[in-house]
């Protein structure tokens, strides 16, 4: 997302995206946090289907509440923008969030980033990939100009920011970019043809050498997508994801949480439930430092509000500068 993020804008960015979801009601929490009328509410960044969540985010829940003796409670959110307004209003304590997710949930409200993911167990980034079909004739950057290019989502580093880091510092000009909506639709859009190329995540190599980005997510519905869908470039890399916490949470509970959370990335049950739900192996401690590379592509890139929005200027105007004058 090219917008500096220290600035009013980002905070008028995330304002117009929260009022567009129609999401500023919350509930006055009471009791003590951890306690059984006032549970610690861990978010679940959204990546894979219902069903995933479903299965696994109840392991991390019993697992927290037996090592913490805190009650949990697994909220799946159906957007990082969900997430960002739950930390402004204190409904979120803790995350799992992406990267550009937890930057403007640090700006807006003073998010921390205590631990962040790793995949292959040592490796603390990952990159975006850029996908075509195989008989589209497009074999490396260059062919994209004046193709059209589907971008998977504003609010994700590797399948819009850093995907347009790398055309604009080659000089690609497309015809034109669209959102897909999601890692899984711009592969989907990419193999049906619907558009030339489309931007997604790619991660590192599992420990058995196995590598992993959202073409596999499609796999049983198009068992040829990977054979149908090659990648033509990668971009620069990007730091993991980081399990966020509320800034505002006690040292205590914090304490309590991150370890926790670390002893349960290193059991095989462990291991296994964040593979499953983010492509992940483990956990390791981080801190907000560990995405200043990030902040420094979102000044270079220096996007206005827009060109960032989908549709942004009329829906500012509309919308956000009434709001700001009432």
């Amino acid at each position: 997302m090219g917008v500096i993020m220290r600035t009013k804008t980002i905070a008028v960015l995330i304002l117009a995206c929260i009022v567009g979801l129609g999401v500023f009601a919350c509930k006055a929490r009471k009791g003590n946090i951890g306690s059984a009328t006032n549970p610690i509410r861990f978010y679940f960044m959204p990546l894979k289907e219902e069903a995933v969540f479903n299965a696994n985010a109840p392991v991390i829940k019993n697992y927290l509440e037996q090592k913490t003796g805190l009650a949990i409670t697994a909220v799946p959110a159906p957007d990082f923008l969900t997430i960002i307004k739950a930390f402004n209003n204190q409904q979120a304590d803790v995350a799992f969030m992406n990267t550009l997710g937890y930057l403007m949930a640090h700006d807006w409200s003073k998010t921390e980033a205590p631990l962040k993911t790793l995949y292959g167990d040592i490796y603390t980034s990952y990159r975006g990939e850029i996908i075509a079909r195989v008989d589209r004739g497009i074999n490396k950057p260059e062919d994209l100009t004046g193709k059209t290019i589907a971008f998977a989502d504003p609010f994700s580093a590797s399948g819009y920011l850093y995907a347009m880091k790398l055309l604009n510092d080659r000089g690609i000009k497309p015809a034109k970019t669209i959102f897909a909506g999601g890692h899984k639709k711009a592969v989907e859009m990419v193999y049906k043809g619907e558009v030339d190329a489309a931007a997604t995540y790619h991660s590192q190599p599992s420990g058995s050498g196995v590598g992993g980005d959202a073409r596999n997510e499609l796999l049983k519905q198009y068992p040829d997508v990977i054979a149908q869908v090659k990648i033509i470039a990668l971009t620069d890399e990007i730091p993991n994801g980081p399990v966020a916490v509320r800034y505002d949470l006690s040292p205590e509970i914090k304490s309590k949480l991150v370890d926790a959370l670390l002893g349960f990335a290193n059991t095989a049950e462990g291991r296994s439930v964040l593979s499953n739900l983010y492509n992940v192996t483990g956990l390791t401690k981080a801190g907000d430092n560990d995405y200043s590379q990030v902040r420094d592509v979102i000044k270079k890139l220096g996007k206005k509000i827009e060109e960032v929005v989908p549709g942004g200027l009329t829906f500012y105007e509309q919308t956000i500068m009434p709001m700001m004058r009432d």
